[in-house]
């Protein structure tokens, strides 16, 4: 198994063997490298198709989350 850290997220590796495909998964960087301690932000996904959909996903909460945050400084403004 490999990382490949990218800023806050990592991409977790499993290469291919002879009983299982390659899987790949989205992590948090900073978390522990032990596998019972690692953050998943994403499933093992087994097709690049798969895994651009879970990026995708969470792409679209990190919008909502970003709407929320606008209305939260929005309803603030006057109250600096």
């Amino acid at each position: 198994m490999t990382m490949r850290q990218i800023g806050t997220f990592a991409l977790q590796i499993e290469p291919a063997t002879t009983a299982t495909p390659t899987r790949v998964s989205i992590v948090v960087s900073g978390a522990p490298q032990d596998e019972q301690t690692v953050i998943h932000l994403s499933p093992d996904c087994v097709t690049l198709d798969e895994f651009e959909g879970q990026i995708n996903g969470l792409q679209d909460e990190l919008d909502l989350l970003r709407a929320e945050a606008r209305r939260a400084f929005a309803d603030n403004a006057g109250h600096a």
